[in-house]
């Protein structure tokens, strides 16, 4: 599992348009909101992909101006994780 948190800067005028968009990203979670077009977001993986292609999304909205991960946690799934605890 991945959860990168992302700081992402919209155009100020279009801050409400890309925060609608933004929750309409699969994975993709509006935490809140800054001066100047600021969006705290967190992108994790989901059915539809890994958080990286979540983010490319981001980039690619109209109204981004950047998107900058400031944050990334990574732990293996579940059944992952027990694989490595037997092998040792």
């Amino acid at each position: 599992m991945n959860i990168c948190g992302v700081l992402v800067h919209a155009v100020p005028e279009r801050t409400d348009e890309v925060a609608t968009a933004l929750a309409r990203l699969p994975g993709v979670e509006l935490h809140g909101r800054a001066d100047a077009g600021r969006l705290i977001v967190t992108v994790e993986d989901s059915d539809n992909g890994p958080a990286s292609d979540g983010l490319a999304k981001i980039h690619a909205l109209p109204g981004v101006v950047a998107a900058a991960l400031v944050y990334h946690h990574f732990e293996p799934d579940g059944d992952a994780a027990g694989a490595v605890a037997k092998e040792a």
